[in-house]
């Protein structure tokens, strides 16, 4: 085949590539917005190698031009990109829906993955401002327009920032511009970030307080943190110490239940270190390094620093690392520097080029610089045909274990709950590690009663994964094993997360009257009555009444009847013919969330459902038929409160 063909299936795993990672969702994985992107990054990207590789063991490499692949991928990403600007603002002006409270999100999780795909595309535009044809540069203007309105109507303030500082940079790479300007740029960006913060106060507070909470991470653990997946695992932790040593700070009803530090960096040295954080800086270096010493820059290597600049940006307030597109573009950007500055040493065009030594095994197999080991492109090929089939089975085989997992997830919400049970058990060796599994897990062995199994699932779950939700799962199954005091500390301890949440004490306070501890009850139940409410709602109105029921009562010393507690709801749905006995259980510290989890999607989306927790008369009269109505459905929402 000729170097024609072998072009044209790339672009088109390209576009595969890039289109599966701005758009691809799928109700067959538990992560619907997020997981099917994953795969199709991992599936696309393996056959763009492949198809590389095949072309220089089989074709002739030296007939490839670089400038020959520079025009069809900006034109795939400026399209798609596009395509998702048009998306929202379709979801703004209602006429297409979106996920959760926001009024746009994309074809993604929140405004945060919406906005962070759009800003790693948007330095590609620029390529078509250089053209000569007068309708791309109109074409052009009017799709970095359309772009920058999308982010402003999505809200999130990263994504301004990011687009601010990349437009910023075209100007002086499009004009000349002198010291005055550049400095009335750099007020520009400070009255905007100023502008920002005060903005959105409360979410900007809230993320100083995980930064702070973060801090302190990093101070335990500074040399080699806290490995893959440390932040996650140990955050919430760190959060409910912070709030135990300061239980009257003015942050408690901005904390919300954290899995991802809103800054990329902060996150890699919790999870790293700073033997992590220099490895990432010496990369930044080189990058710099490689990119300074290309004699004849060209638009394309802009557009690649440019695009790094976005991501970087963006990275200082938000997870951008958490969407496939952007390692598309990141992947892309820097790539095209690496190869440009590569090759230009190759050449001969640096002026070091004496500190270089090549060396030649069985027909100059390797060359070696003082930063870089480079295999020849047949070596490199004949690895990646190695290696990428291999990941494809290992992530093939995780893809339909997810996707059981989703189905069976279903079924057992759906009633079928013993039956689903031994699928769970097949599917545990291999999503052992993932902390969502190990979570649903849980929840379905507690909704049959199986604490002990539920416990043991429990605490596993919590070594990957620190989760307000998960520490109630745990505090109930203790609770129903009769070991109050471990139930008691995961209360307290769920209340130290979420401080704002009126839910952990209101279930403490009952159990401490149900085990006879009806002072320590009520001590706790005047703390209920008088804690501030942060989003009111029928259930706290509901929890608040009920406590100062439980007060009064205690005054009067009349015992409360043992009918409130574990009170089983006939669940009366029209249409279900093996209708059973469900227990529901409040949710009331925002009004969004009026039920207890048994699925929780990727730590900010959730499925919520009816558990095993209580629920006396005084709340039923109020929310037993918004219960029913709401039994066994998926509903997603949001966890946490802090927008992107």
């Amino acid at each position: 085949m000729g170097i024609k063909i072998y072009s044209h299936i790339a672009f088109l795993f390209f576009f595969l590539l890039c289109l599966g990672t701005l758009f691809l969702s799928s109700a067959s994985f538990v992560n619907a917005q997020i997981a099917p992107k994953e795969y199709a990054f991992i599936f696309c990207s393996a056959a763009i190698l492949i198809t590389g590789a095949l072309y220089v063991l089989f074709g002739n490499p030296q007939n490839l031009r670089f400038h020959n692949f520079v025009l069809p991928v900006c034109l795939i990403i400026t399209v798609l990109c596009l395509a998702q600007a048009f998306y929202g603002i379709a979801q703004f002006l209602r006429w297409l829906p979106s996920i959760g409270k926001f009024r746009i999100t994309g074809s993604f999780d929140n405004p945060a993955g919406f906005a962070a795909s759009l800003c790693a595309g948007f330095p590609f535009f620029f390529y078509f401002l250089t053209r000569k044809e007068k309708w791309m540069r109109i074409a052009s203007i009017i799709g970095m327009a359309i772009i920058v309105f999308a982010v402003f109507l999505s809200g999130s303030r990263a994504g301004m920032v990011a687009l601010a500082a990349v437009c910023i940079l075209g100007v002086f790479y499009f004009f000349r511009t002198g010291t005055k300007q550049k400095i009335a740029v750099g007020i520009f960006l400070a009255i905007l970030i100023t502008g920002l913060y005060f903005y959105k106060k409360d979410s900007a507070d809230g993320r100083l307080l995980i930064w702070r909470c973060s801090w302190e991470m990093i101070k335990e653990k500074p040399i080699i943190g806290y490995g893959q997946g440390g932040f996650k695992a140990n955050y919430m932790n760190w959060q409910a110490a912070y709030f135990e040593a300061h239980p009257d700070s003015k942050q408690a009803m901005l904390a919300d239940n954290i899995n991802r530090p809103f800054n990329e960096y902060i996150g890699l040295l919790v999870n790293y270190g700073f033997a992590g954080f220099l490895l990432f800086l010496l990369l930044v270096f080189y990058l710099i390094r490689t990119f300074r010493r290309i004699p004849k820059k060209t638009i394309i290597t802009y557009i690649a620093v440019w695009c790094l600049t976005a991501i970087a940006i963006f990275a200082f307030f938000s997870y951008p690392l958490r969407y496939p597109f952007v390692w598309v573009a990141g992947l892309l950007s820097v790539s095209v520097v690496l190869l440009q500055g590569n090759a230009t040493s190759l050449r001969g065009g640096t002026t070091k080029q004496s500190r270089k030594k090549r060396y030649k095994v069985k027909g100059k197999l390797f060359t070696l610089s003082p930063l870089t080991f480079y295999l020849s492109p047949a070596t490199m090929s004949v690895l990646i045909l190695l290696i990428a089939p291999v990941v494809c089975f290992k992530s093939y085989s995780r893809l339909l274990a997810e996707m059981k997992w989703t189905k069976i997830a279903h079924k057992s919400l759906a009633g079928q709950t013993e039956q689903m049970l031994p699928e769970y058990k097949l599917l545990y060796p291999q999503l052992r590690n993932n902390e969502l599994f190990l979570y649903n897990y849980t929840a379905e062995l507690n909704f049959i009663k199986r604490y002990e199994e539920s416990l043991t699932i429990a605490h596993e779950c919590e070594r990957l994964w620190a989760d307000y939700d998960l520490q109630m799962l745990v505090a109930d199954n203790c609770w129903q094993l009769k070991d109050y005091t471990q139930a008691e500390q995961h209360y307290r301890k769920a209340a130290a997360m979420c401080p704002a949440k009126f839910v952990p004490l209101y279930q403490l306070a009952k159990m401490l009257d149900v085990t006879g501890r009806s002072s320590d009850a009520v001590a706790l139940a005047k703390q209920i009555v008088n804690k501030p409410i942060k989003i009111s709602s029928p259930q706290i109105n509901a929890i608040q009444r009920e406590m100062r029921q439980l007060i009064e009562r205690e005054e009067k010393n009349d015992s409360i009847p043992e009918t409130i507690i574990n009170k089983p709801i006939e669940n009366q749905r029209q249409g279900n013919e093996a209708a059973e006995k469900v227990q529901f259980f409040v949710i009331a510290s925002e009004a969004k969330q009026p039920r207890k989890k048994r699925l929780k999607v990727k730590g900010k989306l959730f499925t919520l459902l009816p558990l095993t927790f209580h629920l006396s008369p005084a709340l039923s009269s109020l929310d037993c038929f918004a219960s029913l109505a709401m039994t066994r459905t998926a509903t997603f929402y949001e966890a946490s409160a802090l927008p992107p």
